[in-house]
């Protein structure tokens, strides 16, 4: 009797068991990625596309729950039915929450100038290998530049202009609380990304004391949200190629053509070539061997992204779980370019009322052998300019065929150069490998309920190894190796470790229902410990075997440690007064071992108001203003990123007449202190129609003093650069920042947005220098009153109609067919600095169709266009030329011409002839995507369903002569790092930008 009373009440529970199927509307039409969860269970699942779900083994007692941010959540009984359609109303009391460092804080409540990057604002320009750069044109007041296009390559991000001379103005990086170094960001997984918080005003660097002068970039990574465990996989396979050339280069036809007429000139360098000393029969087998250089050396890149994530959670724990493989092998034929794979877990447990600990770490590892970025013969980026057209890849016999080895293997064609770039290319290899771990331990403690205490621990273990080898005869044993030994190779490691721990206690309390204060007790200790070593060895018996412990010969080896710390204290406090008005303070004090016992100590502080005029009774009920905010700060932060122990005296060790030798070699300065900034904003924050239309204005004032700067000292003083680091000098950036997005169009099938931002370079001077006197980099000059690194060149004034000679202006401003280095001169108003710059979208979709584009752009910067230099210079006629470098000066009378080939001595110099304005126009991105139905999905057992097409950098409008987006020249002539560096001054062969298109699929499930 009881079995058969079991088995009924099972069939019957069973019974009740249903799939349920609805939508999930808003006013204006059907709400994506919607919340549907079986209350007080994890059986849940998200809207698609047009705002329908579907949920399964749900009984008829349940209640759903659905829930969206931003709106109001709305419970369901399910009872009888089968088919539900539910809108949720917005809730106007739940306010957008933005990261401000150690914390949250509602957007309503913030007085910061924070601009907030969501991971669905860059997930279109995910195949970028390294995520800051597709921050470019995505928040005001950040200006990031491609430093090149070699992948896996970090972008060049500043924020607010120039904060320093000499010292580091990358911003700083913090993941999940823990502070990476910038050179690290390529190996997270973009789409592990929350959300970037960067923080540009006082309000909130000031928070970082003097890590902070630079900005800070917040990176927040994925959590697991209540419900269901979400599987989404995300696949995508493309190509890039080199972006082309608004130039031509001469065939061979045209270059034999230009030789024979610079000879016939008299040019010397022009006698002794094919096109000079050829007979005609030679110069037809020449001009057959016509050789397209880009063709041989480059290729078309590959790229794959694969990414799979898991998510999900109930009331106690959630988790994210993802997995991730990227690929790209660059243009450069013959190697095989960048890869990384990533792993991440992050976990929340609430593991009692009071108190909830996380965890997150994520491993990444990734490797590139593409070839050092330089400007000489072992650059294929440069030997694809030179070589000459009719020089092609394989030596060829007397009639015309490939040459062979005693292998039978082509022989490749040393060229011109002496240097056969595409050999070299597999017997020079360079491997580098990453593997970075980044983790972090949280608590966060309820002590009552007015006092709460967040614990973190984080750290992060990067560990570098390179092997740079010249295999047993290689191209370079030619020129460096010794027979006896043949082959080398150098294998350098290093351990890059960084930990924090960070306390942070929190009082909060309401007095009379109006009164709402907070204050923030901050400790935080960081730690930095690098360890180096290397070794180099020759004499290896095969190129199969990259081990040094078979060499014949131990060579050099050597190694070193690095330690730096920095102890903090801070007292940050918040006051509002019924959400009105809005008062922040803090005060934070840092001790740091980079400087003097004398000077380790220094203390940072910030204030700012806000007032929310929305919550003011006279727009309580306004239906045109639905969001109006003043705000303003001012406070100072520092910047510690300059070398350690240079308050110290050091000394090397060498060799002097066989015994070893103590040498000094750096004069320390026991006085040198933090680098100090003060910074001013005023922003007003809006919105109109229920924020369809809304924007952000902000006016900055940032000024550095105290900077590092060398003081120079007698040369008998013993320091090898003969100066001392010194704090002197200071600069003032001044801008404005505007940002703004309309929804244009949103309603149940149509759905249109647009929106940019735009930022002006108002002042950008420098105010005080050593003495008033100039400092001179290059073809840069830093001069008080005037723009940071301005261009400092002779004036080019064209060409003699009369001779052909190049013309310049002397110092006295008048015109000479004469050249010296002493023309030099300011050029006021040029510099490698755009004076606006920013970026804009649009976004628009149709039922499941959508097509979304981003743009960047800048104008009113210069560019040295030293590649154009070099296509045109009368003494590289050895080498091959633009088709530009034929309009030269023929015969008296001729104009917009180049230089006559007779004055190569003037006419080849460094001068505003190759100073180009850089402003462009670059469509960064544009996706093209299709999400289909739940109708269709259902079918196929899974949640969601797009495919989408994505081109990157397919239109560019320029008028400049190359790829006007420029960061490192050449990173072996100029890099950051080095002394003078100036981001986008030049352009030198550096890897180019590229192109591409990817295809994809993303599924849910």
């Amino acid at each position: 009797m009881l079995t058969l009373f079991l088995v009924l009440a099972v069939q019957t529970a069973s019974a009740q068991e249903k799939t349920v199927s609805g939508t999930v509307l808003e006013t204006e039409g059907p709400l994506p990625g919607a919340n549907v969860l079986v209350k007080g269970t994890s059986n849940g699942t998200q809207t698609d596309f047009d705002g329908k779900f579907t949920l399964s083994n749900v009984n008829s007692t349940d209640i759903l729950v659905i829930s969206y941010v931003g709106f109001k959540n709305v419970e369901v009984p399910v009872g009888n039915q089968t088919s539900i359609t539910v809108t949720l109303e917005p809730d106007n009391t739940l306010e957008e929450v933005v990261i401000v460092g150690f914390g949250s804080r509602t957007k309503e409540l913030s007085t910061s100038a924070i601009s907030t990057v969501t991971g669905k604002d860059i997930e279109n320009l995910v195949p970028s290998t390294s995520l800051d750069n597709a921050l470019q044109g995505k928040a005001a007041g950040v200006q990031v530049v491609g430093a090149n296009g070699r992948p896996g390559q970090t972008a060049f991000v500043q924020i607010r202009g120039i904060g320093s001379l000499s010292a580091s103005t990358t911003p700083l990086y913090v993941v999940d609380g823990v502070p990476i170094d910038a050179n690290d960001v390529n190996n997270i997984n973009p789409n592990d990304i929350e959300s970037f918080s960067i923080l540009k005003d006082a309000a909130t660097v000031s928070l970082y004391g003097s890590r902070g002068a630079n900005g800070v970039v917040l990176i927040t990574t994925k959590k697991g949200k209540s419900g269901e465990a979400r599987i989404n996989f995300n696949s995508s396979i493309g190509f890039s190629q080199r972006i082309p050339d608004p130039f031509d280069l001469l065939d061979a036809r045209g270059k034999l053509d230009i030789e024979r007429q610079f000879a016939e000139l008299g040019v010397a360098a022009a006698q002794s070539l094919p096109g000079a000393t050829s007979t005609p029969e030679e110069l037809a087998a020449l001009i057959d061997l016509d050789t397209d250089w880009e063709n041989e050396l480059l290729r078309q890149g590959f790229i794959q992204n694969n990414s799979l994530s898991i998510s999900g959670g109930d009331d106690k724990l959630n988790y994210f779980l993802s997995l991730a493989y990227s690929k790209n092998t660059g243009i450069i034929d013959r190697i095989d370019g960048f890869e990384r794979t990533s792993l991440r877990l992050n976990t929340s447990y609430q593991a009692k009322e009071w108190l909830r600990v996380d965890t997150k770490i994520s491993l990444s590892r990734n490797t590139s052998d593409l070839p050092r970025d330089r400007n000489n013969v072992q650059n294929p980026f440069r030997a694809l300019y030179d070589y000459n057209p009719y020089e092609p890849l394989f030596l060829r016999d007397a009639d015309g065929n490939i040459q062979t080895d005693e292998n039978g293997d082509n022989v490749f064609n040393p060229t011109s150069t002496g240097f056969p770039i595409a050999r070299a290319l597999e017997t020079e290899p360079e491997d580098n490998r990453n593997f970075l771990i980044i983790g972090s331990l949280g608590a966060n403690i309820k002590l009552s309920d007015k006092f709460s205490n967040n614990f973190l621990v984080g750290a992060t273990s990067n560990r570098f190894n390179r092997t740079n080898r010249s295999l047993p005869g290689g191209v370079l044993q030619g020129f460096v190796g010794d027979a006896n030994f043949p082959g080398t190779q150098t294998d350098n490691a290093s351990i890059d470790l960084r930990y924090n721990v960070t306390n942070t206690l929190s009082y909060k309390d309401t007095f009379n229902e109006v009164h709402n204060l907070q204050a923030d007790f901050l400790l935080d200790y960081v730690e930095r410990i690098f360890t180096s070593q290397f070794s180099t060895s020759r004499g290896f018996p095969s190129p199969d075997i990259p081990f040094q412990d078979v060499a014949t010969e131990a060579q050099t080896a050597g190694s070193n440690e690095i330690r730096n710390r920095l102890f903090s204290q801070g007292l940050f406090l918040t006051y509002d007064y019924n959400r009105k008005y809005v008062a922040s303070a803090s005060i934070r004090r840092d001790t740091s071992t980079r400087f003097g016992p004398n000077n380790q100590e220094g203390y940072f502080w910030s204030g700012s108001l806000a007032w929310n005029l929305t919550n003011e009774d006279f727009l309580a009920n306004n239906s045109t203003i639905s969001n109006l905010k003043l705000r303003g700060s001012l406070g100072t932060a520092g910047n510690q990123a300059i070398g350690d122990f240079q308050f110290l005296n050091l000394a090397g060790f060498s060799t002097f007449n066989g015994n070893p030798a103590l040498i000094p070699f750096g004069l320390g300065n026991p006085n040198i202190q933090w680098e100090a900034q003060r910074t001013l904003d005023i922003g007003v924050e809006w919105g109109l129609f229920k924020n369809r239309l809304n924007g952000v204005v902000d006016f900055f004032q940032r000024n550095s003093d105290e900077l590092l700067l060398p003081r120079p000292l007698s040369s008998t003083q013993g320091d090898l650069d003969n100066s001392v680091v010194t704090n002197v000098g200071e600069i003032e950036n001044q801008g404005l920042e505007v940002s703004l997005n309309y929804d244009v169009v949103r309603n149940s099938n149509i759905r249109f947005s647009v929106g940019g931002n735009i930022s002006f370079q108002l002042n950008n001077e420098v105010v005080s220098l050593l003495d008033g006197a100039d400092i001179i980099n290059g073809n840069t000059i830093l001069r008080e009153g005037e723009e940071l690194n301005t261009f400092f060149l002779p004036r080019y004034a064209g060409v003699n109609p009369a001779n052909g000679a190049p013309l310049y202006l002397d110092q006295n401003d008048a015109i000479t067919d004469n050249f010296s280095a002493d023309f030099q001169t300011l050029l006021e108003g040029k510099s490698p600095a755009p004076d606006i710059q920013g970026g804009f979208y649009t976004d628009f979709s149709w039922k499941g169709f959508s097509v979304r584009s981003d743009w960047a752009f800048q104008t009113g910067n210069y560019i040295l266009n030293f590649q154009r230099q070099a296509g045109v210079a009368i003494g590289n006629i050895d080498a091959n030329l633009r088709t530009e470098a034929l309009n030269f000066w023929r015969q008296p009378g001729d104009t917009d011409v180049l230089p006559s080939p007779l004055f190569q001595a003037t006419a080849d110099q460094t001068s505003t002839r190759f100073l180009e304005k850089g402003d462009f126009l670059r469509l960064r991105s544009l996706t093209v995507a299709y999400s289909l139905p739940s109708s269709f999905t259902e079918k196929l057992f899974i949640s969601s369903l797009r495919i989408y097409g994505t081109g990157q950098n397919i239109l560019t409008v320029t008028g400049f002569e190359g790829d006007p987006e420029v960061g490192i020249g050449s990173a072996e002539t100029s890099a950051p790092g080095n002394a003078g560096f100036v981001a986008g001054a030049f352009n030198l062969f550096s890897y180019p930008q590229t192109r591409s298109y990817t295809f994809g699929v993303e599924v849910g499930f």
